[in-house]
């Protein structure tokens, strides 16, 4: 009998490179922009694109985080988490354990998504898009009620 392969990789193998992306970005990325131009002009707009989708994140630090990596759709996942956590001089710990929750729960979302069956599949990923969509709004009105 053939062994199963997984379809995705272990949260292990996907925190891989998010400790080195925290810690060496920002200055990988100030080496580059310093000897080309076209690099630093693709860095720049990198940038400002991560720091489009870092406002929750920015707002919740290690929830906001977290939160963003654990919803399971493209471009939420802990490498796009590593790089808002850079770019927002997040606490090594603090963003390497909030990127490590977040894809431990994709993770277990991912599964039970795919052991429901593909039209339950589909119903949940509806549900979890809307979830995900007035998720921030839930937690900004807590974090105002908690400041009044």
């Amino acid at each position: 009998m053939a062994a199963s392969l997984s379809a995705s990789p272990s949260p292990l193998t996907n925190m891989v490179p998010v400790p080195f992306i925290i810690l060496y970005l920002k200055r990988f990325a100030s080496f580059l922009a310093g000897k080309n131009k076209a690099a630093a002009h693709f860095l720049n707009l990198l940038f400002v694109r991560a720091k489009e989708k870092a406002g929750p994140v920015e707002e919740f630090q290690w929830l906001g985080l977290m939160l963003f990596v654990a919803v399971p759709f493209p471009g939420t996942g802990a490498w796009t988490g590593a790089i808002i956590a850079s770019i927002l001089d997040m606490p090594f710990w603090s963003a390497l354990s909030a990127n490590f929750f977040g894809v431990v729960l994709a993770g277990l979302l991912v599964n039970l998504l795919v052991n429901l069956g593909l039209k339950y599949a589909i119903v949940s990923g509806i549900v979890l898009f809307f979830i995900s969509t007035f998720m921030w709004t839930i937690l900004r009105n807590l974090k105002k009620s908690f400041h009044s």
